[in-house]
């Protein structure tokens, strides 16, 4: 079936992200659309169970299982999990009956790999999907290219804090970002975190 993959959605902070994706998950259920909140740490998943909690949005835990069901017709379903469990094509078959599913990623990954496997994970579905990956300024990804001048753009051009920036370009530069610091890592260490992601992979 179809993938649209949507540009980038830049968040001025984590704080902001994490009440946007509430918003963008209430505004997919108000359309009917079955969500699927992929996150590539665990940390963020804890972040988010919170944040989702504390809004009062239901939703279960996203595992292998569930792939199957993600295009079903039916009552609006959100599954929130780690990206991994969304990795494995053979899981991501289903005959019954199609809906458009989002797929929204709360975060980049370092290496463009990881998020290509989403991506290409997405693909297979057996229904139209929508997939968008948010992230903020203050992501250990970004602070790495040193987006704190950005934040500070953000401050003198007024812009408010609850709007994001949602631009190709953007999108291309992170990906050439990611592509840079995968040519420098020469393993992958799974860790809970980004940062101890780069604290592991990529020391200074």
């Amino acid at each position: 079936m179809s993938l649209t993959l949507n540009d980038d959605k830049v968040w001025f902070d984590s704080t902001i992200k994490l009440e946007q994706l509430c918003r963008a998950v209430a505004e997919a259920h108000a359309n009917s659309r079955n969500v699927v909140l992929l996150s590539h740490f665990e940390s963020t998943v804890s972040q988010l169970t919170n944040q989702l909690r504390a809004a009062k949005i239901r939703f279960e835990r996203f595992s292998l299982f569930d792939a199957a069901n993600v295009c079903v017709t039916g009552p609006v379903k959100l599954w929130l999990g780690e990206a991994r469990a969304f990795q494995a094509p053979s899981a991501l078959v289903s005959s019954a009956t199609r809906t458009l599913v989002e797929i929204i990623v709360a975060e980049h990954h370092p290496l463009r790999s990881r998020d290509q496997a989403i991506i290409d994970a997405a693909g297979k579905l057996t229904c139209p999907a929508e997939l968008t990956f948010h992230f903020s300024l203050d992501d250990p990804l970004m602070k790495y290219f040193g987006s704190t001048s950005i934040q500070d753009l953000f401050t003198r051009l007024g812009m408010p804090r609850e709007e994001c920036i949602s631009h190709q370009l953007v999108s291309t530069a992170i990906r050439n970002a990611q592509e840079k610091i995968e040519s420098r890592t020469p393993k992958d260490v799974p860790t809970p975190s980004i940062e101890e992601w780069f604290k592991y992979n990529l020391p200074n």
